[in-house]
């Protein structure tokens, strides 16, 4: 519905994540292995979908619902990952990874720390970055094409797979989307993306271990992650809770300067294919 911080004009359906969800599932079934990638990516999509199907029932009837359960939610699919072993398990003491670097193990609560910071923290800026026609769609299918290239040069072809799946979902999603949108995708869509792309990034660039591995992979990720921090520091600045919505997202604060909604998404593509270039760039050459 229309209301609140909502810019559309009329009432919107919000099945475009289940959807994406439902493209994702299948494909997977018809041509990936069933590892422990794959598993995760389902089940705690399934979890996610569910939980964020009715948080946006509850949007459809004008009510909130409380974020507690979500919370909940989105942490026992991060502990399925974690259990599933796609995790942080340490990082290199080689600035660059080379020889002359040593693989420094986290201890197990420290590991868990790292990971459930990680998929949490991705999972609700995807959330974030949906405020404008297209924008978080977009944005998943440039990272995901990152994560697919560089898990494909390293030879990582299972997450390669899973990450084309994605951009597939996207690109169709996209198709409905873009601006004048006639499907959202809900925070059903939204969380799956953020979980989705938070364990290709752990299993695909990030599997390194190395500081430019986790560069690499945050730029993959770059303006979720940006956008975030700037709108956690503009909060604190101004003395607000951080968790509380506001208009002070990049895309908010492009609208308010009198850019379209069409303008306001092609820019922040453009930001955000400038990211994924410098990723690519790191990665071939460091």
């Amino acid at each position: 519905m229309p209301i609140g911080r909502k810019a559309h004009a009329k009432p919107m359906p919000l099945s475009g994540g289940i959807a994406m969800f439902g493209g994702v599932l299948i494909v997977s079934m018809m041509y990936a292995e069933w590892d422990s990638l794959v598993v995760a990516v389902i089940s705690g999509g399934v979890l996610l979908v569910g939980v964020g199907a009715v948080d946006d029932w509850f949007k459809a009837q004008r009510r909130e619902f409380p974020v507690s359960p979500r919370l909940i939610v989105q942490g026992l699919a991060t502990i399925i990952a974690f259990a599933l072993d796609i995790r942080f398990r340490g990082i290199s003491t080689g600035w660059l990874g080379g020889d002359e670097g040593q693989m420094v193990l986290f201890p197990l609560w420290l590991s868990f720390i790292a990971t459930v910071l990680w998929i949490l923290g991705l999972t609700n800026m995807m959330n974030f970055l949906d405020g404008a026609d297209g924008l978080a769609g977009g944005v998943t299918t440039i990272s995901a094409t990152t994560l697919f290239f560089i898990a494909w040069l390293t030879g990582q072809s299972q997450t390669a797979l899973m990450a084309a799946i994605l951009v597939g979902a996207t690109l169709a999603f996209l198709r409905f989307n873009f601006h004048p949108a006639q499907l959202f995708m809900g925070d059903a869509g939204s969380a799956f993306l953020g979980y989705t792309l938070a364990l290709l990034g752990l299993e695909g660039a990030m599997k390194g271990a190395t500081l430019v591995s986790l560069t690499v992979t945050v730029l993959a990720l770059g303006l979720p992650v940006v956008d975030t921090l700037q709108v956690m520091v503009s909060r604190l600045r101004a003395g607000l809770p951080v968790y509380k919505a506001d208009r002070r997202h990049v895309h908010h604060r492009l609208l308010s300067k009198g850019l379209t909604t069409r303008q306001t998404v092609v820019v922040l593509y453009v930001v955000s294919f400038l990211f994924s270039l410098t990723s690519v760039c790191l990665f071939l050459f460091l």
